[in-house]
């Protein structure tokens, strides 16, 4: 234990791996503390990363083997090349062929394939990347150095709300028939990717809310700090990041709409 750490080391005997990932959507101050005070496990980040690829993976396949969700994107990229037709930015043939082209490229079996792809690299990145964003937050915020590999440990093991997230996303895709996820876009009757209010509301995500939260736990224990501290940078991260991807995303489809 550490000088002042108000997180003292438990005196039970150390967990299963199995308890650990159950446990960290209970428990996952108890979990984070025996992280950082064992030794290193490579299993806690490699265990939750491969769950992540193969929910990922599955989702995919089974997200856009739905007909209807299917139908949706069909009728969204008619729609969205029959926008650019009446604006006089394209040609009916160039709406045609752009039609045929991301027919080929965007639709269920390419989806399938690049989406699955994508899916296996976003879950390896995922743990990697907040591993460093803890290090760093502990690092320059916090002021605190901890060693990245116990850093690495807590984003594998808070990893497992991701991959809950994934699966409760499916199945209310599923269920509702068309691709939605638990987030405030969910209310929206038709969302629009060039709205930026609705992109907004769509990033605020129940799991991305948890995961941070979570995330911030493991932080207030590898630093040794209160968990109010340690929410501050997480979620200042967070808000951080959502803005980005909000920009991108509409500048994505800004130079989409002139390159048409």
């Amino acid at each position: 234990m550490e000088p002042n750490d108000p997180f003292p080391a438990p005196s039970q005997a150390p967990t299963s791996l199995a308890a650990r990932l159950f446990n960290v959507f209970a428990e996952p101050g108890n979990v984070f503390t025996e992280v950082k005070t064992s030794s290193p496990a490579a299993s806690n980040w490699l265990v939750p990363m491969v769950c992540a690829a193969v929910a990922g993976m599955l989702s995919i396949f089974i997200l856009f083997s739905q007909p209807a969700i299917v139908q949706q994107i069909h009728e969204q990229q008619t729609k969205a090349f029959d926008d650019q037709v009446k604006a006089g930015k394209m040609t009916q043939a160039q709406a045609d062929q752009a039609e045929a082209i991301a027919e080929k490229f965007a639709g269920p079996t390419g989806i399938k394939i690049f989406g699955s792809i994508s899916a296996v690299v976003f879950s390896f990145v995922q743990v990697f990347w907040w591993a460093l964003v803890l290090w760093l937050l502990g690092l320059l915020f916090l002021k605190v150095k901890f060693p990245y590999s116990k850093a690495l440990e807590v984003a594998g093991l808070a990893t497992m709300i991701s991959v809950l997230g994934t699966i409760v996303t499916l199945l209310i895709s599923v269920t509702l028939g068309k691709a939605t996820n638990p987030s405030l876009a969910f209310f929206l009757k038709d969302f629009d990717p060039k709205n930026i209010v609705h992109l907004a509301l769509a990033a605020v995500d129940l799991f991305s809310l948890w995961l941070t939260a979570v995330m911030a736990v493991g932080l207030s224990r590898l630093a040794g700090v209160s968990f109010s501290r340690a929410l501050v940078g997480t979620a200042g991260y967070w808000l951080a990041f959502q803005l980005l991807v909000i920009a991108l995303k509409l500048s994505a489809v800004h130079l989409g709409t002139a390159a048409q």
